[in-house]
């Protein structure tokens, strides 16, 4: 997604592919602006690293629009075909980093989105005829409909938009750091976090992988491990240094890492990691349902 010019709008458009299929996308929407309704062909999860957005979503299957409040240190779970816009009613910078599936999209290894308004709106392919019957209007009336939205992805509307969230509408899509069970803990060393379908409902049976999140001390160690799938790991804060060993004991990876940084680890491969004087955070998804 990319910035439509409008004053105050903004995101960044830096999708990465990797192995099979997985992506990372970190996003950026600036204060009081608004990503129009739209959905994709591919599945993921977002983890907020920095303010608040208020999100509008209706589920494959359901018909009632839930209205969340997710902020910093919440996971939002995004099936495919899901309908979503967002809207930043804070006065910062609302950023979330998504690690995504899209090995079986349109274009392979690449999120596809469909607009539902504004200029680059799925519907402006179908003629004002087809549009007013669909809808039960005149034609007058569907032309002016499909148009009132000038914007193409991202608006700044003139008027703060005050929308009412209910916590209840969080369940199974919505999950806060804080409200997960650790997975394991080492007093002063560190602890991760799990989510599956067991506590984050919405995975079952929409999404191919699980969720880590996994925070070290200042100068401690996560211990040689591996997961008997693929992990691609996005180091959301502090520094350290990762190492991989692979077949026959190869190294394939001895380096830096900082936040922002990405990481691929194969299946059966170990990893582990040293943090340094900050700490090391980072989220991560495992192509295993458990």
């Amino acid at each position: 997604m990319a910035d439509n010019g409008e004053s105050g709008a903004s995101a960044a458009d830096t999708t990465t592919t990797h192995e099979d299929g997985l992506i990372d996308f970190p996003f950026k929407l600036e204060a009081q602006c608004l990503l129009l309704p739209h959905y994709a062909d591919c599945s993921k999860v977002g983890y907020v690293l920095e303010g608040r957005a208020v999100v509008g979503v209706i589920l494959p299957g359901e018909t009632k629009e839930r209205a969340v409040l997710i902020k910093k240190g919440d996971v939002i779970t995004v099936p495919k075909e899901t309908y979503t816009w967002w809207y930043n009613d804070g006065d910062t910078d609302f950023c979330i980093i998504y690690l995504g599936d899209a090995a079986a999209g349109l274009t392979q290894g690449l999120i596809t989105y469909f607009l539902v308004p504004g200029q680059a709106a799925v519907y402006n392919g179908f003629s004002t005829d087809f549009l007013a019957k669909a809808c039960g209007v005149n034609e007058e009336a569907a032309t002016k409909l499909f148009s009132s939205q000038p914007g193409t992805q991202i608006i700044k509307p003139e008027k703060k938009l005050c929308v009412k969230t209910h916590d209840r509408d969080r369940h199974g899509i919505v999950l806060h750091e804080d409200s997960a069970r650790f997975s394991n803990h080492v007093p002063c060393g560190g602890h991760v976090v799990s989510m599956t379908k067991d506590n984050l409902a919405a995975l079952e049976g929409r999404f191919r992988f699980s969720i880590n999140i996994t925070k070290l001390e200042p100068n401690a160690m996560r211990v040689p491990g591996f997961f008997p799938a693929i992990q691609l790991v996005y180091i959301t804060r502090g520094s350290g240094r990762v190492q991989i060993s692979g077949v026959n004991g190869a190294t394939t990876l001895d380096k830096e890492v900082a936040a922002r940084s990405v990481l691929v680890v194969q299946k059966f491969y170990v990893m582990a990691a040293v943090a340094g004087s900050e700490g090391l955070e980072w989220f991560s998804i495992i192509t295993s349902e458990r």
